[in-house]
């Protein structure tokens, strides 16, 4: 049977899931797990059976599956036998399973107040990007996590990834407590002003990951299997989403984002136009929207109040042969691929059909 310790100053074990208390467990109390229920666990300790927050279990691996994070050949497995990643370069890597419209579709009562319109140029611009479960430990930024590809930051640099946990920490403590907090992870020095990409600094046990020397810890086996385990969480996914749709409004209708007094809202309005637009963003977010500029520019600065379909494609035709010169990892093959998505309906090129 497995086990687990008591990481909480003071853990309340229940009769049932928010029920009633029927004691208290210190902290350090090893405890036997009957049955995973996932945010609880069906436990026995101190002489009596219960139900505990899983947040502030420590799982301990049985004796079948005791052990350390290991390699197998070019597999990274987990203590209990877990195959979780490939071994490349400096680190590991997984592709993910899941993608942003499988799981939107699965669990549409999450996003009932979301426009449809976010969630289609999402799905269009993560082909682009990986899965909710992707990770990789190998690169210059150490670690990187999710769907659109959030990193600790190269060097000592400020990083998305921790504005995305900072974002779980707020939304599901006992979640952020679950895959991260138990084990010394924390953020730190989040800024998230208004047009600017989030970013900030993990802390592990206190101390903040500021310089490369620092960060080299994240790309442990441990830590690539916490975060890849994350990805496979109801929670941690939506967070993942909410905080990718969020990257829109950082440019979309932002007055540090306009081209000729205008919103870029203004000159594109398609569905595959903002996903376009997004996609750059991610990618190269300082080039937006210095290179749609360069495409109104080019038409001649015109009014795109009684704009149709087609005068928009035009202005896009020109945006993605700008985009194609800059520094853009793949420019003509991403763009490629938010096509092929637009032609396999999971954006509209309609004028008019991007609904923020």
């Amino acid at each position: 049977m497995p086990t687990g310790v008591v990481t909480a100053t003071e853990l309340n074990l229940r009769e049932s899931p928010n029920g009633q208390v029927i004691t208290q467990l210190p902290k350090g109390t090893t405890v036997e797990i009957l049955e995973d229920q996932g945010e609880w666990l069906e436990v026995s300790a101190a002489g009596q059976t219960g139900y505990v927050s899983a947040a502030y279990i420590s799982a301990q691996p049985s004796d079948a599956q005791s052990g350390t994070f290991h390699y197998e050949g070019s597999k990274a497995v987990a203590p209990d036998g877990t195959v979780f990643a490939t071994k490349f370069k400096l680190g590991v890597y997984n592709y993910g399973q899941t993608s942003i419209s499988q799981f939107v579709n699965q669990n549409n009562s999450l996003f009932a107040g979301v426009s449809p319109s976010r969630l289609r140029v999402l799905s269009a611009v993560s082909t682009n990007e990986g899965k909710l479960e992707a990770i990789n430990t190998w690169d210059d930024s150490f670690i990187t996590f999710g769907v659109f590809q959030w990193t600790a930051g190269a060097s000592g640099n400020a990083g998305e990834l921790p504005s995305l946990i900072d974002r779980l920490k707020n939304n599901d403590p006992s979640a952020f407590q679950k895959y991260f907090g138990q084990y010394g992870l924390d953020t730190s020095a989040i800024n998230a002003s208004p047009g600017v990409t989030p970013t900030g600094f993990f802390l592990l046990n206190g101390v903040k990951l500021a310089n490369s020397d620092q960060k080299e810890q994240l790309r442990t086996l441990e830590w690539a299997y916490y975060f890849w385990l994350s990805g496979s969480d109801t929670v941690v996914r939506q967070a993942q989403i909410e905080h990718a749709m969020s990257r829109i409004d950082l440019f979309y209708s932002d007055a540090k984002h306009t081209i000729n007094g205008r919103f870029i809202s203004d000159y594109v309005s398609s569905e595959y136009g903002v996903a376009l637009i997004l996609d750059e963003h991610v990618n190269r977010p300082g080039n937006v929207p210095g290179t749609l500029a360069k495409a109104v520019n080019q038409l001649g600065s015109p009014d795109p109040q009684n704009w149709a379909d087609a005068d928009e494609q035009k202005l896009l035709d020109s945006y993605l042969q700008f985009r194609a010169q800059t520094s853009m990892t793949d420019s003509t093959a991403r763009a490629d691929r938010i096509q092929q998505a637009v032609e396999e309906g999971l954006a509209s090129d309609k004028r008019g059909s991007f609904q923020s």
